[in-house]
This record gives C-alpha cells, structure tokens and sequence, in this order.
C-alpha cells in the first residue's frame, strides 16, 4: 500500500466560520511590540509554572542532581526572559506574572 505525500496536496484554506485569533498575524510573525511583548510574557509563564510543577514533584524526579539541573536549567531561563521583558517595558508584569505562578 503506497503512503500520499502530503507535498502533493494542495494547500488547505480556512473554513469561512473558523475561530481565528484577531491580535495573531496572519502571516506568522509578530509584528508590533505588543505582540512580542504578549508571547514573550506567555513563554515566561510557561517556564515559571514547569518550574513550580518540577518543583511539587520532585520525587518524580528519581536522580537528585538531575532534579538540580532541570531546576537550574528552568531558572536561568526564566531570568533570561525577565531580561527580555524589560527590553520591551514590561520588568513590572513580569514580576507579577512569576509571583502569580508561584501561588
């Protein structure tokens, strides 16, 4: 039985009624500083609660130092982030954001 290759298909286009994002751009790329200001705050928040998630379970974890590494690995990422967001003015919703995670 011989696979299709999805190549060979035409491109698919949108249903009429579907649900699409108004502040996403079309075209895949963050154009405004909004905008990279929003994902940029939303890859924060997904770090911040992997690191509270890695952090409640820690025995899942088996090996200590690994713990310690996936840890360290989580943070540095997250500072690098708030280094990010205060490029683009947004030091203070950072903060928050890490604060609200870690509740």
């Amino acid at each position: 039985m011989a696979r299709s290759s999805s190549k060979n298909l035409p491109p698919q286009l949108p249903e009429p009624d579907q649900v699409t994002i108004s502040t996403f751009p079309s075209c895949s790329q963050l154009e405004t500083t909004e905008q990279i200001r929003g994902f940029e705050l939303l890859r924060l928040a997904f770090f911040a609660l992997k690191l509270r998630k890695l952090e409640q379970h820690q025995e899942l974890v088996g090996d200590e130092n690994e713990y310690k590494f996936r840890c360290s690995l989580l943070r540095h990422v997250i500072f690098q982030q708030i280094l990010t967001l205060q490029a683009l003015g947004a030091r203070e919703q950072a903060l928050q954001l890490i604060e609200a995670c870690r509740k």
